[in-house]
């Protein structure tokens, strides 16, 4: 015949359950909170920021590189330094929902046009070496590489453009095969989630030909 759980018998199995599952709760928990305000690691899918990322690509991501990120939130708690020309960046831009990652090319006060697409920065043009199949962008304090891949042709921003306080605007490493601030317009800076910090893994066989060609 069964015998009824007393209360003592309760609260000794519930401190027994606790015991054995307070070490696996913490640790989930220190695993989150460790990627939504610390570091995080991004899939890379496509070919836009290529030479410097490639498709397959995992990225660590620095989200303490421009202010502490309040856990569990897309939002800083404040900001200590904006994101610079040249700096690789992940965000969540206004027209998706998806995490992207680009370069920063104009910051705010910044004055961008594209003459015969040859982008001009503050009246002054962007510097071009070739290197192979490759360019080597002289951006205003930093330079990097670019891809020559030409699958989409014409630059569709027109004019001059300056950026405001609080705006980014972005571009891919593979320029002409990238869609970014020139097709879908500027990134607030409250949309920036980290700053990349190194490329920490690629099972194929370029995640040996990047070291001839990053510049994260």
């Amino acid at each position: 015949m069964s015998q009824a759980i007393t209360r003592p018998q309760r609260n000794k199995r519930l401190r027994v359950f606790i015991r054995r599952h307070l070490s696996l709760f913490l640790l989930v928990l220190g695993m989150v909170f460790f990627r939504t305000a610390i570091a995080d690691w991004n899939y890379v899918p496509s070919t836009s920021m290529e030479p410097s990322i490639y498709p397959g690509d995992v990225l660590v991501i620095n989200k303490m590189a421009y202010g502490p990120a309040i856990p569990f939130t897309r939002s800083r708690l404040f900001s200590y330094s904006q994101p610079q020309r040249g700096d690789i960046i992940t965000f969540f831009p206004s027209h998706t929902d998806q995490c992207l990652v680009k370069r920063v090319i104009g910051v705010p006060g910044d004055t961008l046009e594209f003459r015969d697409q040859a982008l001009w920065i503050n009246g002054k043009p962007v510097l071009v070496d070739t290197a192979d199949r490759h360019f080597r962008e002289q951006l205003p304090g930093h330079s990097h590489l670019l891809s020559t891949d030409t699958s989409l042709g014409k630059e569709p921003l027109h004019g001059t453009l300056v950026i405001p306080q609080g705006k980014l605007f972005v571009m891919g490493d593979n320029r002409n095969n990238s869609f970014d601030s020139r097709y879908w317009g500027l990134v607030d800076q409250s949309q920036v989630v980290g700053k990349v910090a190194a490329v920490g893994l690629n099972l194929s066989d370029k995640f040996l030909q990047r070291f001839a060609y990053t510049d994260l």
